[in-house]
């Protein structure tokens, strides 16, 4: 059952009556969602004339819940109120809790600015009711973990490497994807398997890249990357995979599997390959250069692949999304300066959005330059602050980050137990 929240305030009026106080509404649709799904916030602004300047909405932050703007998510609107037709802006929040509990956002306020022909603009400042609903985890679902929830969960594999036959010293790629019609990418799973055994028999060396996240307007996907440097002939197994996971639309739980992978890898076993060490002892030299050139060719190898790894490390680094956002302030347009933005944060701290950043640790101006962004990225109205200031109240911000995150770890240290 949708609930209505309402709230028109008087902040002043001029002596004349001229002005008038805006007309905001809030409404939570439905109160109770499932884990996994989401819940609909509609925020109505109506006022007399008209906005020379966008509404400054909240974030609607809240811990253990994600709230997101969907496209397309302010229009205009109009109504009548008190036999005069009021102009009015309509924003659309889609919030996801991801536990199960009960939730309030409260406190929250927001900026409307309205037209006063003859006169200055009018701004006022109005406080919003709290904002209630609830995550539920549904029966028979209690024992995931992690828990999953939507339309469709798919899990691939794709292998590269193998198009003959296999031999010691070679490399085989498996590329696991997981697509998700549901909850956001970063709440799947580690999706490749253990390689334990056969790493502890001298079978095999894994050497596995960063994961790469991505989501659209729905649907979420994590892929990993990993290689697997034969050492030793033999078959070789690689272990099946499966994810279990709430389908909300049939309400049951549900597996996305990927089943096992059988390798064949000519030369020595494992347990071979130090009697044939022993018996090359043996050999003539020209032999002997050879063993050596192919030790030298797999040691380049190797550290090829360390280099690759510390470059896809070095690329997904604060400091590298850093240096992104700067090059997004010099030469991008306002919508890729805001996901330069997103995404620089969250390489920061998850979960910390560009307004929550701005007030806690930046000053006046870059938080007027993130509502500005922000509005004109999503409302397509006004102007974002000029680059070169943008970026300088960024440095500074992030200067005064990082001195509060190494006080916070200072004050972690445990003070002695007898003092």
């Amino acid at each position: 059952m949708k609930r209505l929240l309402a709230l028109a305030f008087l902040l002043g009026t001029a002596p004349t009556g001229a002005q008038v106080d805006p007309v905001v509404r809030l409404a939570v649709k439905p109160e109770t969602v499932r884990v996994g799904e989401a819940l609909t916030l509609r925020v109505t602004v109506l006022v007399p004339t008209w906005f020379p300047r966008p509404p400054v909405y909240p974030d609607f932050e809240v811990a253990n819940a994600i709230t997101r703007l969907p496209p397309d998510s302010s229009f205009p609107t109009s109504e009548r109120v008190g036999g005069e037709n009021w102009s009015g802006i309509v924003r659309e929040y889609r919030i996801y809790p991801l536990a199960a509990a009960s939730y309030r956002i409260e406190g929250a306020s927001m900026r409307v600015t309205y037209a006063n022909p003859g006169d200055g603009p009018v701004v006022r400042d109005v406080v919003l009711p709290p904002v209630v609903f609830r995550g539920t985890v549904p029966g028979g679902a209690e024992g995931l973990e992690p828990y999953l929830a939507g339309r469709e969960l798919t899990l691939s594999v794709a292998l590269e490497g193998n198009d003959g036959e296999l031999a010691v010293g070679d490399a085989v790629v498996l590329t696991y994807s997981a697509a998700l019609d549901g909850l956001p990418s970063m709440f799947l799973p580690p999706l490749a398997p253990a390689f334990d055994a056969p790493v502890e028999a001298g079978r095999v060396s894994v050497h596995a890249d960063a994961p790469r996240f991505e989501d659209d307007e729905r649907l979420a996907t994590r892929s990993e990357r990993v290689t697997l440097l034969l050492q030793a002939g033999g078959e070789l197994t690689v272990p099946a995979v499966a994810l279990d996971y709430w389908n909300i639309e049939a309400g049951e739980v549900r597996s996305a599997r990927v089943e096992a992978l059988q390798l064949s890898v000519s030369g020595p076993a494992a347990g071979q390959v130090d009697g044939a060490a022993a018996g090359a002892s043996r050999w003539r030299l020209p032999l002997l250069a050879g063993a050596l050139l192919f030790l030298a060719l797999f040691a380049i190898r190797a550290v090829m692949l360390r280099l690759r790894r510390r470059g896809i490390a070095a690329q997904v680094s604060e400091p590298h999304a850093f240096r992104a956002l700067r090059r997004a302030l010099r030469d991008g347009s306002g919508a890729r300066q805001y996901r330069a933005l997103q995404h620089w944060l969250t390489r920061l701290e998850p979960g910390l959005c560009p307004r929550a950043f701005a007030r806690a640790y930046g000053d006046a101006t870059l938080c007027a330059a993130v509502d500005a962004l922000s509005a004109h990225c999503f409302d397509g109205s006004g102007e974002p602050l000029a680059p070169d200031r943008l970026a300088k109240a960024l440095v500074q911000a992030r200067q005064r980050y990082r001195r509060s995150a190494r006080r916070r770890r200072r004050n972690d240290v445990l003070a002695p137990l007898n003092p």
